[in-house]
């Protein structure tokens, strides 16, 4: 068998890695880093390339990564292998009839990726599942965060992506309810 090529891992920013403020004319961004975010980005770079796909706008996105990296010296920009925003997205009508930004996981099929990362061999990690409504095989969901400074999801998660990152096909995994699944300390 042959050996496996490195996964990659697609992130998103807003309500997953951090919290932000809409700034003002003239403001620079301002987000709040979820708590345990350096550790979660050390741990999950041992096994994985990252990237991030955000449905917010690249001034936002790349203000919001100067202060992550501001804050936690952690260049996740400098790591990615593609930083993707809302030009990436596209319009999908909801159940309840509102438009709203998608993440069509379709745009994993392009030549220069799939040369790279195997369709099965991508996670993408956001608190929306609704963006990946037609790649749900990618996804693992976590919950939004608002600014809860006692949140320990990505201290879990790290530990849970980790434990998956020598799978073969992500894309088969039940990834739902990954947090009843996973040993915790003291369990």
């Amino acid at each position: 068998m042959s050996e496996l090529s490195r996964p990659l891992l697609v992130l998103d920013l807003d309500e997953t890695l951090w919290h932000g403020v809409e700034p003002a004319d003239g403001e620079v961004v301002r987000v709040q880093l979820r708590p345990y975010l350096r550790h979660f980005l050390e741990q999950v770079a041992h096994d994985y390339d990252l990237a991030v796909w955000t449905a917010a706008s690249g001034d936002w996105m790349r203000g919001g990564l100067d202060v992550l990296r501001a804050e936690t010296g952690f260049d996740l920009a400098g790591h990615a292998v593609f930083l993707w925003d809302r030009e990436r997205c596209s319009w999908r009508r909801g159940e309840d009839g509102d438009l709203s930004w998608r993440k069509p996981a379709r745009k994993f099929r392009a030549g220069w990726l799939r040369a790279r990362y195997p369709r099965g061999r991508i996670l993408a990690v956001d608190d929306v599942p609704g963006n990946y409504a037609c790649g749900y095989g990618h996804l693992v969901r976590v919950t939004p965060w608002t600014g809860d400074a006692s949140d320990t999801e990505l201290r879990y998660l790290a530990t849970y992506l980790r434990s998956l990152a020598a799978t073969d096909d992500f894309r088969a995994l039940e990834k739902r309810g990954w947090r009843s699944r996973l040993q915790l300390p003291g369990s």
